[in-house]
């Protein structure tokens, strides 16, 4: 493992604290792709038992943040470039597109103000070189277009490949020309505007395309 250290542990709500430090450690790039987890090490610097850390591995682990070999080691997941490509994005594109279709008379000007402020926030923080801030920019922008659907289907399966997305953004951030962000998104909520759905489809075709770039980036 790295010099990351956690922090200790209050005894309230152990299991979720443990998991969610754990997980907040490895998407912001502290605990990075083949890193390995040693469950005494951190039972240690958090001060609990390893019964907390266990759970806590177990829930990373369907969460694809983990990847666990029996008697052997867990170490932090990596996604390839065919993963992100084939998998992940098509996923992506499909409940992105699907919301859209079917709630367009949900594009209004409360949700376009408050994508706005969204777009805006990052700005200040390509500005200020907040790449982890960025990050999670990104996934809320597209989380809030997900949110206008009422199928539970939606959300449950953003859910499952939301923080493998965020994992492999982290780990690639670096190369990606942050200036195109602001742009990116501006473009694709003024193609929401117009409630065109021809321009609307190419638009986010346009803008996972610029995504894949960057989550596929292999140099």
């Amino acid at each position: 493992m790295s010099e990351f250290t956690f922090k200790q542990q209050a005894n309230t709500s152990l299991r979720e604290k443990v998991t969610n430090d754990l997980r907040e450690a490895i998407l912001n790039g502290h605990l990075l792709p083949g890193a390995r987890i040693k469950e005494m090490d951190i039972a240690e610097q958090m001060g609990v038992s390893r019964g907390p850390i266990r759970e806590a591995i177990r829930q990373l682990e369907r969460e694809g943040l983990l990847l666990s070999y029996p008697y052997k080691e867990t170490i932090v997941a990596d996604l390839d470039a065919d993963e992100v490509q084939n998998i992940l994005m098509p996923i992506r594109f499909h409940i992105e597109w699907f919301v859209v279709k079917r709630y367009l008379d949900k594009l209004d000007d409360s949700f376009f103000a408050k994508q706005q402020v969204i777009i805006n926030e990052m700005r200040v923080a390509v500005e200020n070189g907040e790449k982890s801030r960025l990050v999670d920019l990104d996934i809320l922008f597209h989380q809030s277009i997900l949110e206008l659907a009422a199928e539970r289907t939606v959300m449950l399966t953003w859910q499952s490949i939301v923080n493998q997305i965020r994992l492999h953004f982290t780990k690639n951030i670096s190369f990606y020309n942050l200036d195109h962000m602001e742009r990116d998104h501006q473009e694709l909520m003024d193609a929401f505007r117009t409630k065109d759905l021809d321009l609307i489809q190419k638009e986010i075709l346009k803008h996972l395309d610029s995504d894949d770039n960057l989550l596929c980036f292999t140099k």
